[in-house]
C-alpha cells in the first residue's frame, strides 16, 4: 500500500452523488464547480486545504464511473491472490488502449495508486445495483484506505441496505451531508480518517485541533470587527465641505448610500475572510418593502423594535444613565435623575415625532451649523445595525462552502432581552456624546463575543441532536 505524507484522499463514486460539494465544504473552497446537473466534474482536480500556510489536506474530485462493470471484468480475466489486485490494477492504468477505453475510470484509479486513500460516496437513494457493487469492488483491488460516504441528498429509501453492503468493502462507513455539515460534523468525519491509516493519524487529529483553535480566534476577531463597524455606523458623520462637487442628491441621502455602502464592504469582506468569496448577500426580500438595504427606514420595525417597544427601552436607557448619575451622589437626588433621565429617554430626545422612521430621510440631524450631516440619532438605528451584522456573521460561520443559495437575514434585535436592547442604546447615547472610552469598546467587544458564542452553541447542539434522531 503506498501512502504519501500529506493526508490526500480522492472522492469518487457515480456522477451526480454530490462529490463536489464533499471536497468543497471538506477543504473550505466555494469554487469547487456544483451543478445539479450530470457530469459536472469532467477531470480530476485536486484542492488543497491549508492551514497557517500549509496543506494540510488533500482531496482530488473525480469524474463518476461510467464503465466500471467492464473494467472490473478485465480485472477479473485473470486469477489473481488477493495481495496481487493493486498490480493488476496497475496493470490496466498500463494498458494504452485503456486511456480512451475508460477515460472516466482511469483518472480516478490514476490518484488512488498514487497514494491516496478513498471516500466513496453516494446518495443511498436507489437499489443497490451491481453497476455499484462493480464500482466497490474495484475500488477494494486498489488495496488503499478507504471509507464510504452516504451523502443524504434526498430521501434514502435504501439506506440500510446500503449500510450493510458498504461495510463489506470499506473500513468505515459515515453519513454526511456537506449542505448542513458544520465544523462538529467535520471534525467527527476528519476524526473517522484518521482511523483508516496510522500514517495519517496524526496530521488529521491536528487538523481538527487547528480548526478548533481557528475558529476561537476567528470568535475574537470579528467581535472587535464588529466593534469598531457598529461604531463607525452609529457615530458617523459626513461634513458637508467635502462632499461630492456633482452632488446631485441631498447630503442626508449621500450619508444613507454611505451607510448601506460601509455594510456592505463589511460582508464582503467577512466572506473573502472565511472562504466564502461566491457568497451574495439578498439584497431584496418578500416584504413587499423595497429593497433590504440598512437605510431601508421601512424596514427597521422588522430588524430593530417596534413603537411600544421602542418607548420602553429608549426610557430604560434614559433612565439607567440617571440612575448612574444618582449612585455617583450617593443617592442625594432621590433618584430625581432616573426620573429624568427616563422621561426625556421616552418623550424628548429620540423619540419625537419627527424623527420616526418614514420613507423620506428628513430626521436625519444636521448640526447647528449645518457644517455636517449626521450621526443617525433614532434610537432604532443602533439595534438594526447590529441585528443585521450580527445576523450575517452567524449566517456565514455556520454556512458549509458547498452551500450556494444567497444569504438572507431573518433575526432582528427584539430577539435579544430587554437588558441587552438597553445596554446596547446606552453605548450608543456615550458613542454620539463624545464619550465613549476603550474601556467600552473592550465591554462592546465582549458582549458580541458571548452573545455570538452563545447563539452558535445552541444551533451546534440542536444539530447535534437531530443527527441522533
Amino acid at each position: 500500500m503506498m501512502m504519501s505524507r500529506c493526508p490526500q484522499f480522492c472522492v469518487v463514486g457515480h456522477p451526480n452523488q454530490g462529490k463536489s460539494s464533499i471536497v468543497s465544504t471538506l477543504v473550505e473552497n466555494d469554487s469547487v464547480r456544483i451543478g445539479v446537473e450530470s457530469g459536472t466534474t469532467e477531470q480530476a482536480e485536486r484542492f488543497e486545504f491549508r492551514m497557517q500556510n500549509k496543506v494540510v489536506l488533500a482531496l482530488t474530485d473525480t469524474p463518476g464511473f461510467q464503465r466500471a462493470r467492464q473494467v472490473l471484468a478485465w480485472l477479473e480475466q485473470v486469477a489473481v491472490a488477493p495481495a496481487d489486485r493493486p498490480e493488476r490494477i496497475r496493470a490496466f492504468l498500463a494498458e494504452p488502449q485503456h486511456q480512451q477505453q475508460f477515460p472516466d475510470e482511469c483518472r480516478l484509479l490514476e490518484p488512488i495508486m498514487a497514494g491516496s486513500g478513498i471516500l466513496y460516496v453516494t446518495d443511498a437513494a436507489n437499489e443497490v445495483s451491481r453497476a455499484d457493487e462493480a464500482e466497490m469492488e474495484i475500488l477494494r483491488w486498489t488495496g488503499q484506505p478507504r471509507m464510504a460516504l452516504i451523502n443524504p441528498m434526498s430521501e434514502q429509501h435504501n439506506a440500510a441496505a446500503w449500510q450493510a453492503t458498504l461495510s463489506q468493502f470499506f473500513q468505515w462507513v459515515r453519513v454526511f451531508n456537506p449542505m448542513t455539515a458544520s465544523l462538529p460534523s467535520r471534525q467527527a468525519l476528519f476524526k473517522a480518517m484518521a482511523e483508516l491509516t496510522p500514517e495519517w493519524t496524526a496530521d488529521l487529529t491536528r487538523l481538527s485541533q487547528q480548526l478548533a483553535a481557528r475558529d476561537q480566534q476567528r470568535l475574537l476577531d470579528v467581535s472587535l470587527q464588529l466593534a469598531e463597524y457598529w461604531c463607525r455606523q452609529v457615530s458617523r458623520r459626513e461634513p458637508l465641505l467635502t462632499l461630492p462637487p456633482l452632488l446631485t442628491d441631498s447630503p442626508e441621502v449621500y450619508l444613507q448610500q454611505q451607510l448601506d455602502q460601509a455594510e456592505l464592504q463589511l460582508f464582503q469582506q467577512l466572506a473573502t475572510q472565511w472562504g466564502h468569496g461566491q457568497a451574495e448577500l439578498q439584497r431584496d426580500v418578500n416584504w413587499e418593502l423595497d429593497h433590504d438595504q440598512l437605510m431601508n427606514t421601512e424596514t427597521w420595525y422588522l430588524w430593530g423594535l417596534q413603537q411600544k417597544e421602542l418607548l420602553v427601552v429608549s426610557g430604560g436607557a434614559g433612565m439607567a444613565a440617571g440612575a448612574m448619575l444618582d449612585m455617583g451622589l450617593a443617592g442625594s437626588t432621590m433618584m430625581l435623575g432616573a426620573l429624568t433621565g427616563g422621561v426625556l429617554g421616552t418623550a424628548g430626545g429620540w423619540l419625537a415625532s419627527k424623527q420616526l422612521p418614514g420613507k423620506r430621510l428628513g430626521w436625519l440631524p444636521l448640526s447647528g451649523k449645518k457644517s455636517y450631516v449626521g450621526p443617525v440619532k433614532h434610537p432604532n438605528f443602533p439595534l438594526v445595525v447590529m441585528a443585521r451584522a450580527l445576523t450575517f456573521t452567524q449566517l456565514l460561520w455556520l454556512r458549509p462552502h458547498a452551500e450556494r443559495s444567497r444569504l438572507a437575514l431573518t433575526a432582528k434585535a427584539s430577539d435579544w432581552s430587554r437588558p441587552e436592547q438597553v445596554r446596547l442604546l446606552q453605548w450608543a447615547k456615550q458613542l454620539q456624546n463624545d464619550q465613549w472610552k476603550s474601556k467600552q469598546q473592550q465591554e462592546l467587544a465582549d458582549w458580541i463575543s458571548e452573545g455570538l458564542q452563545q447563539r452558535l452553541k445552541a444551533v451546534l447542539q440542536q444539530e447535534q441532536q437531530q443527527s441522533f434522531l
